[in-house]
Parts: structure tokens; sequence; C-alpha cells
């Protein structure tokens, strides 16, 4: 039986093409092409006959059934990235600098945001002493947790009632209380956050200038506490005219930041805190909504101001309008690359006033406008993500902070508490991915091409790997295929060549392929069991000998533990 089956699965590859014709082994066989996919059945068998039908997996790859009278049908799922494929072959070569790193990033690169509305729907399902809640948080630490967002212009804290105020344009005064801001500080230092809070800059006086009054009655009781905050003051101030009716100056806003830059340094307790701003939106060539000025203009004016006030210049940045998006952005690496060109603005920007100083993406997703329903929390907002870590890294972005870690179309998890894909692409950079950024460079292209120049579709980003995890030397390389159909084979050159490989290949799990909200670790779905750990992500040990291969689609870490770099010793 065994003989039958190996006879057959070889005679399935003969008839698909994937290696050179051979007769004889089709001597006792008969192998039907049918509708469906391939039949088989041996010669010499009659009554006793077994049949194994090969049909097309669902989303790739190939599943044999094994039909045999009395018994019951037995069904193998072939792996997409093994021998029988449907799809053509691809090949990179992927060379990486190991002497040096190119950049550093922070301890707290990867960051999280909960957006400030949340506190103002009474935080939904978000209980800060829920244990499935702390054992999800604790994995992505050590991190920021920005809590911001459009409706942090209308938080007024209030030590004793919450009380909803007066509504401007498009938004209504809302407050904080004490019990809010002792819940949300106790959780994130239980898990290991760092808390960055977003304050009221529309609250104004007569000349315009900002009322800290209460700020000052949040800050005394931070003190009072004892919690270790950071502070950024306003969002989006470039949007106002549109969010808020009524502009506000960049250079005006500078001097908001010179007064609570002092008001910090006043306090012995405060002095160290951080202060990031100004939390623009993203440049564009043309702004592309009403009533807003240009994040660049905006920017550049503010910092002429400002000086050296911030600790960080921080800017938000999205690929697409949530409203509108479509499954199809979502790989395409024309839209993937849009964030270089803004980068370097800002980068041009920041170096004329401060050169050299840091650069956050302060709040940043796939879609704004909460994201995109049924896409943003899907396997295929991955690309997105990982892409943007890699791009960041390496054009030199401090951190990163993923809008959100709950409550929207883009949360990490849903309001179960059951984590999407992102999450667990999430929590697999913060284990594997360290801090140096490495050069590497790349060739490929199909086999029947030149490889002059880098597929664009195959998107490859090296670090030295987290030492956590794995020993110094280690480096990791992350890669991501956005061929609809070609498999790509990574063989890696240079000082990396024939080592040995751990493999953490994400697919997406199930019928729905990109749209799927569940993700697959080395074939074996992810999810937590328990609500006190999460599932242990082990790899696929690669020998020297294995191939490195990406399925259509899809998305991996791949550290090399011997690789000795340099850069990462």
């Amino acid at each position: 039986m065994a003989e039958c089956i190996a006879d057959v699965i070889f005679v399935a590859v003969v008839c698909l093409g994937v290696i050179p014709h051979c007769t004889a082994c089709l001597r006792n066989h008969v192998f039907e092409a049918t509708t469906t996919g391939f039949k088989h059945h041996d010669r010499n068998t009659s009554s006793d006959r077994t049949n194994i039908v090969l049909t097309p997996g669902k989303e790739r790859g190939w599943s044999v059934s094994i039909v045999r009278p009395g018994l019951p049908i037995k069904e193998n799922y072939v792996d997409p990235t093994k021998s029988l494929q449907r799809t053509k072959k691809e090949i990179v070569s992927v060379d990486i600098e190991t002497n040096k790193p190119i950049a550093i990033v922070d301890k707290k690169f990867l960051s999280i945001a909960i957006d400030s509305n949340i506190i103002k729907e009474r935080w939904k399902t978000f209980d800060f002493q829920s244990e499935r809640l702390r054992t999800l948080s604790k994995a992505v630490s050590p991190c920021y947790l920005r809590v911001g967002g459009t409706e942090e212009d209308y938080l007024i804290f209030n030590q004793s009632v919450y009380l909803e105020g007066p509504k401007h344009k498009n938004f209504t005064n809302f407050t904080m209380t004490v019990s809010d801001w002792d819940g949300i500080n106790q959780f994130a230092r239980d898990v290991g956050w760092t808390l960055i809070f977003g304050l009221n800059v529309l609250l104004r006086h007569e000349d315009n200038t900002w009322d800290a009054s209460n700020a000052k009655d949040l800050l005394d009781y931070t003190i009072k506490q004892k919690y270790k905050v950071d502070w950024e003051l306003g969002n989006e101030p470039n949007s106002f005219n549109r969010t808020a009716g009524k502009p506000l100056d960049a250079s005006l806003l500078a001097e908001d930041f010179i007064s609570f830059r002092q008001i910090l340094d006043s306090k012995e307790e405060l002095r160290h805190s951080l202060l990031v701003g100004p939390d623009t939106t993203e440049p564009k060539p043309k702004t592309s909504r009403k009533l807003e000025v240009h994040a660049g203009k905006y920017m550049d004016k503010f910092l002429k101001s400002a000086g050296n006030v911030t600790n960080a210049t921080t800017w938000h940045q999205y690929y697409v309008d949530g409203r509108t998006a479509t499954l199809d952005n979502f790989t395409d690496y024309h839209i993937l690359e849009t964030l270089i060109p803004q980068i370097q603005e800002m980068r041009e920007i920041v170096d004329q006033h401060r050169p050299g100083s840091d650069i956050w993406l302060g709040e940043t997703s796939s879609a704004f406008g909460g994201g995109a329903p049924k896409l943003s929390n899907t396997y295929a907002a991955g690309f997105m993500w990982l892409d943007k870590l890699g791009i960041s890294a390496i054009h030199g972005l401090k951190v990163v902070i993923r809008q959100s870690f709950y409550n929207g179309h883009y949360a990490l998890i849903d309001e179960d508490l059951n984590p999407y894909p992102d999450y667990w692409l999430t929590v697999s950079y913060k284990r594997l991915v360290g801090f140096q950024v490495l050069a590497l460079h790349t060739a490929g292209g199909h086999v029947n091409l030149s490889h002059e120049k880098a597929d664009p579709n195959v998107r490859v980003y090296a670090h030295c790997a987290n030492r956590a995890v794995y020993p110094a030397g280690s480096v990791t390389m992350y890669a991501m295929s956005l061929h609809k159909d070609d498999t790509t084979e990574i063989k890696l050159s240079g000082e990396l060549s024939g080592l040995s490989v751990d493999e953490y290949l994400l697919t997406s799990h199930g019928e729905k392929g990109l749209r799927s909200q569940s993700v697959n670790l080395n074939g074996e779905k992810l999810k937590m069991t328990q609500n006190n750990t999460l599932p242990e992500l082990n790899p696929r040990h690669l020998l020297p000998s294995d191939t490195i291969n990406l399925p259509p689609y899809s998305f991996g870490f791949y550290v090399v533990s011997d690789a000795m770099a340099t850069a990462c010793l």
C-alpha cells in the first residue's frame, strides 16, 4: 500500500510537470485527469481496488484523498512549500551585510495606541483586571502605550465625576475621572508598557494661548500617585479647522509646547518626562482633505518656533481611506512604497531645524477612519504592517506606534479579546527582531528572467535577532511575497550562505485566504487555549540543504542563529 501511494504521488508530480516524465512509473497505474483534479487506480487490483484522488487545495497545494472499499476516506494536505506545487518558482538572492548596523531603533520601536474615545465609551470590554487581556498585553512589551487621537482635544480631567460637555462642531467634550487615570496607569505598569498621554490643546484663553489649568490638575495628581507618564499636546493640529472648526497656527502651538515643557521642568518628578509632538498628519503632494494645512508646511513652521522643546518629532501616517479601501490595496507595492517619500520629506524638514534628532510615527495603521471593515483586521493587513516596520527602521525612524491595540477595524484584538492576525505578527516581530538594522542587497526574478533588478513584490528586511530569544551574533530576516501565484525561493548568499535557518512562516488560515481573521504558524493555527498563556511560537528548523520557500501571498521570519554577525555581537 505504501509503495502504491508513493508511486501515485510521483505520477501526480509527473502529470503536473514538476519533474521529468518517467514512463516506468505508469506501468501498473491508471491516472485519469478529471474536471476537479486527478484520479488514480492500480491495474493489479479489482474489487479491493485502492483509489487515490488529488484535488487542488482550497487556497494552494493539493489535497490527497485515499479511498479503499470498506475503509473511511483518509485525507492529507500537501504542504504548498514542498514538492507538489502548482505555481512557478521565483528565486531571490539575499546578501545581508553583517559588519555594522545602518540604524539602531528604540527598544520600544514597535509600540501601540489606544484611542482616547475608549474613555468616553467607558472602556467597553477593556477590563484592567482581565487575566486574558493582561496576557495579551504583556506579550508586546516593552512598548509605549499612546492614549490619544482626535478625542484627546475634547477630554477634560475631572477628579470626581464623569460628565459630557458642549459639542464643538463634530465632537463633544467629556471627562476622565481619577478612576480612569488610576486604572490605565496601574495596568500599563503591570504589563510593562510606558504610558504616553495626549493632553487637550483646544482649551484656550481669550487671547488664544493654551489654558494649562486642567493639565496642571492632572499633573499634580500624577505626581501624588507617583505615576510615570510621558506626554503629547494636541492631535493632528494641522487639521483643526476641519475637525474642530477653528485653526491653530503652528507658531502658536509651538509656544504652547514651550509653556508645557516649562511646567514639566518646574517639577522634579516630571522634568525627565518625554514630550513628543506635534503629531501632524502625513505629508502629501496636495492636501486631499478640505480645510487642512499641508503637514510639511505646518511641521516646518512649528519646528522653526519650537526649537528643541520636544524629545521626538511625531507625525501620523495611513496608506488608504478606510471607507474606500479594497483588498488589492493591501498587496500593492506601489501603495506600500508611498511611505518612503513621506519619511524622506519629514526627515528633510526636521533636519533643517534639528539635524539628526529622533522622528517617530506617532500614530499609524493601514487605513484611516477607524480602519477598513473586514480588511484591516484580516491577514491581508499584515503586508502593510510588516512592510511599514521594515521601511521605517531602514529609514531611521526610532518608534512606530500602531493604531490600535483595541477598538476599531484596525485593532490587534477584538472586543472579545481574541487576537487578529496582526496581533500574532506583532508578537512574532517582538520576539524575533532586535534593534540593530542591517543593510541587505536582493536580486531576483523569475528563473527565466534577468536577476539584475530586485522584484518589488518580494520585500526583505534584516535586523540583528532579539537577544532575549537568540544568542548574540544571530540575524533575523523577515520577508513577504506579494505575488498571487508564484512561490519564491530565497537564497541566502554571502556570509550567511550554507547555514541553518529557523523558519517562522505565517500564512492565512482557512478558506477565506487573505480575508481570514486567523493565521497559521508553519501550518498550525495560532490561538489562545488558556487565558494565562500564549501558544508556543516554535520554528521549523531548516538545514543548509533545505530551501527557504515563501508561498504566494505570505510572510515570515527567518533566524540564522549561527551567523556570528559582527554587528550583532
